[in-house]
């Protein structure tokens, strides 16, 4: 899978993710914030935060998982 292909998987998997699973992963992977940081920020407990990144990190994966299984 070339760079652009994936820039456009991971753009793609970010705009169909629900609304709060989408803040928690951006604040995660492109603040750099810790699980405790967005718990606080959000008013949230961090096994919410848990179980959030959880889902953003499976839609990764399924995505991927299709989209190379498309090139094949």
């Amino acid at each position: 899978m070339q760079a652009i292909e994936l820039d456009e998987l991971v753009q793609s998997t970010i705009s169909s993710m629900p609304e709060k699973v989408r803040r928690i992963f951006e604040l995660s992977r492109f603040e750099g914030l810790k699980y405790k940081e967005i718990a606080v920020r959000l008013s949230i407990s961090v096994k919410t935060v848990e179980a959030n990144m959880g889902k953003a990190l499976k839609l990764f994966r399924q995505n991927l998982k299709v989209q190379t299984a498309f090139k094949e």
